[in-house]
């Protein structure tokens, strides 16, 4: 009998020692902004901007100014996300002060991006030393490690909508992300419908890498339970994080959001500026 205790604690302190948890700290700026924070990486996506078009949240100044000064929370970050150059995605001005301020910072986008920043932000191309620029041909992928980040930038094309028959998007080019931070896998669609989601998969079939948080564009989740099965197919997220909505239908999706927690339990929609999450993943 001991012998056989002997070996059931053995085995259970290997099969321990297999299980790994990471933790991935969340924090919500304002639409789809976030700052994704692990034990050694802090990363910020589409933080800086201050044009809601009337419809959007944007970051308080008192936000904006911690980011562009880097004060806590939002010291030791290296690494910028941008996924388009819409206003309440990007603002030129905020984002080359914050380059200026931090010799040290990457900016990952595309290269309509930087073109767009430039030409509103007369000799922004001086600051190139730390442009990161991925610019995937459409529906296709690149990769690359910034800053000991693995970075796949992925050209998922911006939702549609249409104005006397025309895509009035139709040049506009959206990056989505797939991120590294210490193991743990994220992806942020930027503005992806489900149709251009679907249509990128389709070129891509299935990301190779696991998906522990997916922030997805709401309007991916408008059908329910068949959205949330395609992806649960696709990309197989352990948890969803929905950003974009539009704040005039935050009391209809926050009631949305309790549907859809009958079939995808691990669903949040941050609604308030430096709302926190901490997801503890195992590896």
């Amino acid at each position: 009998m001991i012998k056989y205790a002997l070996i059931l604690i053995l085995f259970a302190e290997h099969l321990f020692a297999q299980t790994v948890s990471e933790n991935l700290h969340v924090t919500y700026i304002a639409n789809e902004g976030f700052m994704l924070q692990t034990k050694s990486k802090r990363v910020l996506i589409d933080a800086l901007f201050t044009n809601g078009y009337g419809a959007f949240p944007t970051p308080s100044q008192s936000t904006l100014k911690k980011i562009v000064n880097a004060d806590p929370p939002f010291d030791q970050v290296a690494t910028y996300l941008l996924t388009h150059y819409h206003g309440d995605h990007a603002d030129s001005k905020l984002i080359r002060a914050y380059l200026t301020r931090h010799p040290e910072m990457k900016l990952i986008t595309s290269l309509p991006s930087l073109v767009f920043i430039d030409g509103e932000e007369f000799g922004f191309v001086k600051l190139e030393k730390q442009f990161v620029e991925m610019t995937p041909k459409q529906n296709m992928s690149i990769s690359q490690t910034i800053n000991g980040i693995d970075v796949k930038a992925m050209a998922i094309k911006h939702l549609s909508f249409f104005q006397d028959g025309v895509d009035i998007e139709k040049y506009m080019f959206n990056l989505g992300y797939y991120v590294k931070l210490d193991g743990i896998g994220i992806l942020h669609t930027g503005d992806a419908s489900m149709e251009t989601f679907k249509n990128y998969m389709e070129k891509n079939t299935h990301l190779k890498s696991p998906v522990d948080v997916a922030f997805v564009y709401f309007d991916m989740l408008k059908n329910g339970k068949a959205d949330i099965d395609y992806l649960m197919k696709t990309i197989n997220p352990k948890h969803i994080v929905i950003m974009h909505v539009w704040e005039s239908a935050y009391e209809e999706w926050s009631q949305k959001v309790e549907e859809l927690k009958n079939y995808f339990p691990n669903l949040w929609f941050p609604k308030v500026e430096m709302e926190t999450k901490i997801y503890n993943l195992d590896r």
